[in-house]
């Protein structure tokens, strides 16, 4: 009877688990990457949780001309617009629109730039050649100044904005992914792979990409924050989202007229902006001490 038991496998999951475990207690002892990342959280709780509590057409988009311009108190807790309206609840959901410009825009143009990074580090020659130099044309334009072109063309609006800002820093992504897949592909377990008659489509996605995720996150964190700055920018100068839609940065267009007598009209949104880009580059940097293996060990 013992010859047709089944043995026991040994569990799998021990070493990425140990590892994970590895990166996230070094993580924690970063105390201000911990602290960005309990900012970041609340800061997500409330974009998702802010409709629950706020009617948007009423609370955030409806004019009441009797409380205009009044300042921060116990009713108003960040005070009102020009047009009565709560700023409190406006920069509330206003960080909806940032967290999709940031997040949204990041991960679409990462989906893109891993796809044309880690095609032209695997193959090298010609496709290599066409894809960096077509790269290369186009980080010639700076990405501001490029996405101002495509919402000049396509017009303004949450959705020109966001094909402007992902479209502008794909090549920033294809040439990182594409330095980082370099180091990844001369490895003898790709050579392997390839003798195996493994898929080139199998190769990139289960080994290629896989193994440079470290890089690839640290990085993409950081654009995040950027892309933030970015939408605001655009949507200040009135190229990006209109009035009323509460966005950050064209709340700070609204008040910056009247910022000497009503301070409070750019302050919060100002701080908002700050606030949210600020945790995610600090969260940026956490994750770059806890990957390195070496401060890890230290």
């Amino acid at each position: 009877m013992r010859f047709f038991q089944k043995k026991k496998k040994a569990p799998i999951t021990d070493i990425p688990q140990g590892q994970a475990r590895q990166i996230w207690d070094s993580f924690r002892k970063n105390k201000l990457a911990m602290a960005a990342l309990i900012v970041l959280v609340i800061i997500v709780a409330s974009a998702i949780c802010c409709g629950f509590v706020f009617d948007y057409e009423i609370d955030a988009l409806q004019m009441d001309a009797s409380n205009r311009l009044s300042g921060p108190s116990l009713s108003h807790w960040f005070g009102t617009d020009n047009f009565g309206r709560d700023l409190f609840v406006r920069v509330l959901f206003g960080t909806r629109y940032s967290l999709l410009f940031g997040i949204g825009c990041t991960a679409l143009s990462l989906l893109i730039g891993c796809l044309f990074g880690a095609v032209a580090a695997y193959y090298g020659g010609i496709m290599d050649s066409v894809i960096m130099r077509i790269v290369d044309a186009v980080m010639c334009i700076p990405s501001i100044l490029l996405a101002l072109t495509i919402v000049a063309v396509a017009g303004a609006g949450i959705r020109s904005l966001i094909i402007a800002i992902t479209i502008s820093n794909i090549p920033g992504f294809t040439r990182m992914v594409r330095s980082v897949i370099l180091s990844v592909v001369s490895q003898d377990y790709i050579e392997a792979a390839r003798s195996c008659g493994t898929r080139d489509r199998t190769i990139i996605l289960r080994h290629l990409l896989p193994n440079a995720l470290g890089p690839i996150l640290v990085n993409s964190m950081m654009q995040i924050a950027g892309m933030i700055m970015t939408a605001a920018g655009l949507s200040y100068i009135g190229m990006g989202v209109s009035s009323p839609t509460p966005e950050w940065g064209s709340m700070l267009s609204e008040g910056v007229e009247m910022m000497r007598l009503y301070p409070h009209l750019v302050i919060f949104p100002g701080m908002a902006i700050l606030v949210t880009a600020l945790s995610f580059n600090l969260i940026g940097d956490g994750l770059t001490d806890a990957l390195d293996p070496h401060r890890r060990t230290q």
